[in-house]
């Protein structure tokens, strides 16, 4: 198998998606001295990567065959399978040796089908969600949750370096860190849904929510759900989003499906679930994800 990197050069790198991640993993990738050419449906978004010494393209496709590694910061599977599969889709252009790295949050099972479908194309698959959010994205502190072939992890470890602290290896096949990416959003949905709860009770109790946040933080009640989010709570600023609650509906839909799968009730991911669902209904999927919190304050009220 030939390497994406030739000696003493650094490989091209493809990025899709210039969302709120994937401008800061672009902004290290690019500090780092590494070509980007990216992609992305918003053409100010294209505009904006030019403006930082990037390269874009008029297509997906087009664009592919120019790349060493393939880097995929979109929403979801849905998305995923459209910028490789699509009719604008990148498969179709990219080179023999290049390599596909997923980072978004996705079905581990749909994972590795794409692992085994891109690997009948002749084109290796990386596995490497992450999580740290987009402050981690643009500090390059991001944890990264990689699995893949070791020949195809090695190549690009040092590109996934650029805007990540900590690259954890979990296995050889595509789908495992996925699988570790599920567990991740479990117990952050968890805590950001307890997060809310507590707080809707204290104020149900009537005890002053600055002082109660407080005190929660300061001892073994404590997580760093709590930490970030139980402000925003107590100030109901919910319109300063850097997570919506339609995500962790989705990702902790994740959770529930991954844990059917393997025949585990998992009650309690189950319960989050229900609570960012039913904020979701209500009216408040695009709010701020610590809008859970409005949920439980309307149960407290009735």
């Amino acid at each position: 198998m030939s390497s994406v990197q030739k000696e003493n050069t650094k490989p091209v790198v493809g990025l899709v998606g210039l969302g709120a991640m994937g401008k800061g993993v672009a902004l290290n990738l690019l500090s780092k001295g590494y070509d980007v050419v990216g992609f992305d449906v918003n053409s100010e978004a294209l505009r904006w990567l030019e403006s930082q010494g990037g390269k874009t393209s008029p297509s997906l496709r087009q664009g592919a065959g120019s790349v060493d590694i393939l880097i995929s910061f979109v929403v979801n599977d849905a998305q995923t399978e459209s910028a490789l599969f699509g009719q604008d889709g990148a498969l179709e252009s990219l080179q023999s040796h290049a390599l596909v790295v997923t980072c978004s949050t996705m079905p581990p099972s749909y994972v590795q089908s794409l692992g085994k479908r891109l690997q009948a194309r002749g084109i290796g698959l990386v596995d490497a969600p992450v999580t740290g959010g987009q402050v981690g994205a643009h500090a390059g502190t991001l944890t990264i949750m990689a699995a893949g072939h070791p020949v195809h992890v090695a190549c690009v470890k040092p590109v996934l370096e650029t805007f990540g602290k900590s690259v954890y290896v979990l296995g050889d096949e595509p789908g495992m860190g996925s699988q570790m990416k599920v567990i991740n959003q479990l117990l952050c949905g968890v805590h950001l849904a307890a997060a809310g709860e507590a707080l809707a009770l204290a104020r149900r109790a009537g005890l002053p929510l600055d002082t109660s946040l407080e005190i929660l933080k300061s001892g073994a009640a404590s997580s760093w759900m709590l930490g970030d989010r139980g402000p925003r709570m107590v100030r109901e600023s919910f319109d300063d989003i850097t997570s919506a609650v339609n995500i962790f509906v989705k990702d902790l839909g994740l959770v529930v499906d991954a844990a059917r799968q393997s025949t585990f009730p998992a009650p309690i991911a189950n319960a989050a679930y229900l609570s960012f669902l039913a904020t979701a209904a209500k009216g408040w999927g695009a709010l701020d994800d610590s809008a859970v919190f409005k949920h439980y304050s309307q149960i407290n009220a009735e």
